[in-house]
Formats: structure tokens, sequence, C-alpha cells
């Protein structure tokens, strides 16, 4: 049986409080150069966006870099002292075929059945004879990132040779902050978003492939100044594995929305933009589209007896890989599953409130997604949206405890069943529920809370950094600074390791 929250659940007494820190006081310690870089183009990533933010805010001198991207400018002063600068690295896939010349590298991406100009490999699942290519097509992408590496670090010391920290949350990144501060005679941190080696495809790879990786890994992690990392269960896997004190645990929350309204925020923005009825009630997924998310899963629910009968309406709000896949099911199923764009972080919230129920997904199919904490289970309640997650994860332990929503095995009917028992509850138990998510959310689960951590963090390296210290490796977290809940299931880390 798919577990459903109560309706309004009373925080069991073991479960310490989440991010009981008060927002941070102004910082009295030296300010560093740090300089953040982001695997992407910097249009969505929220956690970089909040990270700089925070850190900009509390008096050090911030440059976000980039990648560049036609039609996105180079510079963006975001206010606050902080500013994004865009790099031009050569991200597509060909650059493994270097020094061959273009009109050979665009004949061998068209022999292994990929786009030339392409970024990454497309999303589509091998079949037939095409199953002889995909390996090759792996080891390609696997060459394109190393060869990545010695420009993209080149370009990050010219945009900002003098940082006293090079900081990342991507483990393709890794290498490119832990040579700039090499270089640069600086210190590294590194923000464990995921765990990298037991996430999305690499997770599939070959065990001697993911064991080579790893062990590089551990090297760059250990040589780190700073770790952080986005759940309780990442934190304790990356000490386990790496042999470091460890990270400290900052939760992926928006910044309190609206605290000083009361109510329920009210909003019709996804409706307005897809033309849905108010009748019809509303099931978001906000976010990345790509596989093992459990968004196919979802689309196929949409089939089954219980949300075909109830009328429900599908938006996936976002960007990704399975963009264009996702079109073509929408076009099979008008009215009941959309397709929306992203929209700016600063916008994301407006949009939330305005469904019914939150999709957060990711089954538990990977050790990362059992132990992570996805933004958009925080980003939901705090617009007051009760969540549906997977069952036997993090997601689910959370949900459980604080009384947000439900959780359900991720395959069509159990998502339909639970989905369709959420959204026909009485009225005004769906509206308590509303209130009881966003009630928890501005109580416990903001990003004024949660950065105090890493704030904490930098600056101890900023006193280290004045004292004139060599670089040294992460200290570890003290215990004069709050630390994030223990939300974990005692017992399901281990059963879960590889």
């Amino acid at each position: 049986m798919p577990y459903t929250a109560p309706l309004m659940g009373r925080l069991p007494d073991h479960l310490p409080d989440a991010g009981t820190s008060t927002p941070v006081p102004a910082s009295t310690t030296p300010s560093l150069r740090i300089a953040i870089v982001a695997a992407n183009t910097f249009e969505h990533d929220s956690r970089l966006l909040r990270t700089g933010r925070a850190l900009a805010a509390d008096g050090h001198r911030v440059t976000l870099l980039a990648f560049a991207a036609p039609g996105l400018p180079d510079r963006e002063d975001l206010g606050g002292g902080l500013e994004v600068r865009r790099l031009a690295v050569d991200r597509r896939v060909t650059a493994a075929f270097a020094p061959l010349p273009a009109p050979l590298r665009r004949a061998a991406a068209r022999l292994l059945g990929f786009p030339p100009d392409a970024t990454s490999l497309p999303p589509a699942a091998a079949s037939g004879l095409d199953r002889l290519r995909a390996p090759l097509r792996r080891a390609v992408e696997i060459a394109a990132h190393q060869r990545r590496v010695g420009p993209w670090r080149d370009a990050v010391l010219a945009a900002v040779p003098h940082a006293d920290a090079y900081h990342c949350k991507a483990l393709i990144a890794l290498p490119v902050v832990a040579g700039a501060a090499a270089r640069a005679g600086a210190r590294h941190a590194y923000d464990l978003a995921d765990l990298h080696t037991e996430a999305a495809r690499l997770a599939r790879m070959p065990a001697v492939v993911r064991a080579l990786v790893r062990r590089r890994e551990r090297g760059w992690v250990r040589r780190a100044a700073l770790l952080s990392a986005v759940s309780p269960g990442v934190a304790r896997e990356a000490a386990r594995r790496f042999g470091v004190p460890e990270p400290v645990v900052v939760l992926n929350c928006p910044p309190a929305w609206r605290s000083d309204e009361p109510g329920l925020p009210s909003s019709d923005r996804i409706r307005s933009a897809a033309g849905i009825p108010p009748e019809r009630p509303v099931i978001l997924y906000q976010g990345g589209f790509s596989v093992d998310r459990g968004i196919e899963e979802l689309v196929l629910a949409l089939d089954e007896p219980p949300l075909r009968d109830l009328g429900a309406t599908v938006v996936l709000l976002g960007y990704g890989r399975l963009r264009e896949r996702l079109v073509e099911e929408a076009a099979r199923r008008p009215g009941s599953l959309v397709v929306l764009d992203a929209v700016p972080p600063s916008e994301l919230l407006e949009w939330t409130a305005s469904a019914d129920l939150g999709y957060v997904g990711q089954p538990g199919r990977t050790l990362n997604q059992r132990l992570n904490l996805a933004n958009k289970l925080f980003e939901s309640i705090m617009a007051g949206v009760p969540v549906l997650v997977a069952e036997g994860t993090e997601h689910c332990r959370v949900v459980a405890a604080e009384g947000l929503g439900a959780c359900a095995p991720i395959e069509p009917r159990a998502l339909a069943r639970v989905a369709a028992g959420l959204l026909s509850r009485p009225p005004d138990e769906r509206i308590a529920l509303r209130r009881h998510c966003r009630s928890v959310a501005l109580e416990r689960y903001t990003w004024e809370r949660q950065q105090a951590g890493l704030v904490g963090a930098y600056r101890r390296l900023a006193v280290a950094v004045a004292r004139g210290a060599s670089p040294a490796p992460w200290p570890g977290w003290d215990a004069e600074g709050p630390q994030a809940p223990d939300l974990r299931d005692p017992h399901l880390e281990a059963e879960q390791r590889p």
C-alpha cells in the first residue's frame, strides 16, 4: 500500500528541527574573491544562484562563470555584488575527435548516430543494430568531457585569475575548479548536489568505469577546502566513500516567499497560459526533463481510469533533452497533457502556486535518487502545494514525517490511484492540507535558514585565507553551527549501498 501522509501530521519527537538557525547576521570576517563555476548556461540553476547571492550578501566578491550560448549575454549584473560571466568553451561531443578537420568530425558523428553540433547525446534508448553504436557514442562523449577540462580551466582562470576559492556543484566541473585552484594557489569548494557516479547514465556504466571515476573524484574531494551536500543522506555517504568529515548540509529550499501575506497565495498562471478550465485539477512537474525522473510514468498515468475519469491535466514546466518527445505525447493527449517552457527562478513559485498537486517523482532506482532531496519538493510546499513522491526515498521520509502529501511506487497505475485520491478529497481537506504545507515550509524549510551552514563555512575559510594559512582539506563542520536534520531511516542506507 502506498503511504498517504496524514492531513495535518505532527512532527514526531525524535525528528530534529530543520534549519533551526536564524538568518545569518552581517559578517565581520574578511571577504573572499569567489568564482562559482556552473556546468551549464546558468539560466535555471537556482541552487548556484542562491549560493552566489548568499555569499555576496555576506560581503564576498562573487563571480558566476557559466557557458556561453546563443542569445545569452556574455556578462550580467545580478545586483548585490553578484556578476555572471559566460565563457566560450567548446561543448560539442565532436570535440573528442580533435584535431581532425571539421568535415571528418561531422562525418564521424553521423556515423555514430548523433547530430554533429550536439552538446549531449540524444535521450532516445538505442534499439536494434543501433545498440552496437551506443557504447561508442558514450565513450566519445566521455572523451569530449576529458578534452574540455583544460580549455575550460584556462577560461575560468582568464576570467577570474585571482580568486581565493573556486566553487562548483557538478562532477564534470570538479577537475576544472581543482585545477584552477592549484594553478592560482587558491582553494576549491565542492557542493555535492548529487552522488554523480550513482546518478543518471553514469550509474549504468560498467563497474570498472564507475570505480575509476570514483577514484578520481575521491582525490579532488579530499583536497577540497570546503564541502557541502544537498541532503543528510548524501553528506553521510560522501563521508563514507571519500573518507572525509561530513559536508555541511544545505537543503535545496527556496527563500521564504510572501511570508508577510496571510493565507494561501492565489495564482492562475498555469491555467491562463495553458487554457485549463477551473474544474480540471492540475498536477505539476517542474524542472529538468530527463530520463529516470518518473516523467514518462506520470504521462502514462493519465491513461489510467482514476486520473482519466477525474479529468486531471498534467503540466510539465521545464526544459531538457526529453522535451521533444514530451511535446509529441502532449499532442496525443490534448487537454490532459501540457508542456510549458521553463520560467525564471524569480517567477517560478507564482506558477507553482496555481497547481493542485506537485509531482516530485524521482523513483529510487539509484542510490543518488534514494538519498537526494530535490528543490521541487521544497518549492511546491512553499507555494502551498502538496506533493506526490516516490516510495523508499528521502523525499518520502520528509513527506511522511511532515504530512505534506503522499508517497507511491513510480508506476502508472499506482501514481494514478494515489494522485486521484489526493485530488478527490473534500475541498475543505484539500485547503487544510495546502495551508499545512505552506506553514511547514515557512517555519522550517527556507533558504534563509539553510544558508547559515554554508555562509559559516566560508567565513571560517576567509579567516584561514586572511591568516595566510596554506590550503588545507575540509576540516569538517564544527559543533557551534547548526546542522540540517537527520531525516534518514537508520537502516536504509546500509541496505541500499552497492
